[in-house]
């Protein structure tokens, strides 16, 4: 009967007292979670765009990680990093920052933007592009104008434009893609880059080069279109974001027109 009691009394324990976390590791008397390796390992594989799967390999680099992190912390925490002057001012910084978007993200999430909206600005959009040319081109970056003056000179001797791009320009992405800028649009465009790439035919490069804050560019036109806008189902994302932006921007102004600013 004692014996019936106590198991009873043990199974009622069982129930009412939450499982204990599983540990997957102990760091100085620390424990790392196994929902901590969870959730991390999902974060891996998420923003892998399908190239990383879950596996053992995956978590022990995952845990490996935890554990090197929690290290650290431990050691920042022992020499009272976290009680310093510029990391309590920068902590403040992060929590303002934190709160700004998170007043962002509330205005968001109470904000209607009708299918009429949408398609208002997208007929707004539409006729500003209307007339106007799309151009793919090309630039070589280089840290004087004599250095750009050598690089057309190259050109007029037959030099291909990519090669260039890859062997001369300070652009980094330059060595992979030849100086590829994509396609922009004329009417977008600061009007300096505008005026220059729009007198330039396809295939033809710029016989002057043009000063910018990140030094001198030579630019070559690869191809030019009359410009389209894409269907309204493949941009509407990006209006969608561009009038909560001036929803915001709206609301703000709204906030400091109320304010007693002295």
């Amino acid at each position: 009967m004692k014996t019936t009691k106590i198991a009873a009394l043990l199974l009622a324990a069982s129930i009412s007292i939450p499982a204990m976390a599983e540990s997957i590791a102990m760091v100085n008397g620390k424990s790392i979670d196994k929902t901590d390796l969870d959730n991390a390992v999902a974060v891996v594989v998420q923003n892998s765009n399908g190239n990383v799967q879950d596996s053992p390999a995956l978590r022990q680099q995952v845990k490996d990680t935890l554990i090197n992190r929690e290290v650290i912390l431990q050691e920042a925490q022992s020499r009272k990093l976290d009680q310093q002057p510029a990391f309590i001012k920068r902590m403040e910084e992060v929590r303002q920052d934190m709160l700004r978007e998170a007043l962002f993200a509330d205005l968001v999430k109470n904000m209607q933007i009708s299918d009429a909206q949408l398609q208002e600005r997208y007929n707004q959009t539409q006729s500003k592009f209307a007339g106007t040319k799309d151009v793919h081109a090309r630039q070589i970056t280089v840290a004087s104008e004599a250095d750009a003056l050598k690089i057309i000179d190259s050109l007029k001797k037959g030099a291909k434009f990519e090669d260039l791009a890859k062997s001369r320009s300070l652009d980094p992405a330059a060595k992979q893609n030849g100086g590829d800028m994509g396609w922009g649009n004329l009417a977008r465009m600061e009007p300096q880059l505008a005026e220059l790439l729009k007198d330039l035919k396809k295939g033809q490069y710029s016989s002057k080069p043009m000063q910018t804050r990140v030094g001198w560019i030579v630019f070559k036109v690869d191809d030019i279109r009359d410009a389209k806008l894409p269907p309204l189902a493949e941009v509407k994302p990006q209006i969608e974001r561009q009038l909560q932006e001036e929803a915001i921007a709206k609301a703000v102004e709204d906030l400091r027109s109320k304010a007693k600013i002295q």
